[in-house]
């Protein structure tokens, strides 16, 4: 019975909830939409022109693969580019092509 008047003295909310936790939110939503325009979108634009990039890999293009390796296409398969370096040729996954200069540019 001794605390039933401290709970009545209780104060009542604050009017106007939602909009204080909108209010509080709004620093949040901020910071995600700048993350996403400054990091995120541009990022998966990178990602959308490297793999169109990479499937449009043809024969006698010339590639730049992840480990440096600078060579002609020979031979392009479904993930396999075939790469020939000097008199070498050997077998990369398209994934590893970093860079491509179309045949005759």
């Amino acid at each position: 019975m001794k605390f039933l008047p401290v709970l009545a003295a209780a104060p009542a909310a604050a009017p106007g909830g939602l909009q204080s936790i909108l209010l509080q939110m709004a620093p949040m939503i901020l910071i995600f939409a700048v993350f996403y325009f400054i990091l995120i979108r541009p990022q998966q634009q990178r990602q959308k022109q490297m793999a169109a990039m990479v499937a449009a890999v043809a024969k006698g293009d010339k590639v730049i693969t992840t480990g440096g390796l600078t060579g002609t296409v020979w031979a392009v398969k479904e993930d396999v580019v075939v790469v020939q370096c000097n008199d070498t040729r050997l077998d990369f996954v398209k994934s590893a092509i970093v860079s491509v200069q179309k045949a005759g540019s």
